[in-house]
C-alpha cells in the first residue's frame, strides 16, 4: 500500500526507511520537520519521508 508521507523520530528512521521502500518501491525524499508525531511511537517526529518533494 503506497503512503504519501511517513513521519518518524530519530529512533525509528531505519524501520521507516525500510517500510517506505517496501510500500512505495522507490527511495523517499527525507525532510526535517516539526509539529508531527512519529508514525511508530508517540514521540515528536524529526523527519518526514515523502514520495514527492
Amino acid at each position: 500500500m503506497e503512503r504519501e508521507t511517513t513521519y518518524c523520530c530519530d529512533h525509528h528512521i531505519d524501520i521507516a526507511f525500510d517500510d517506505f521502500l517496501v510500500d512505495n518501491e522507490t527511495f523517499p525524499y527525507l525532510v526535517n520537520i516539526t509539529g508531527h508525531k512519529c508514525t511508530y511511537c508517540s514521540r515528536e517526529a524529526t523527519y518526514a519521508l515523502k514520495s514527492k518533494p
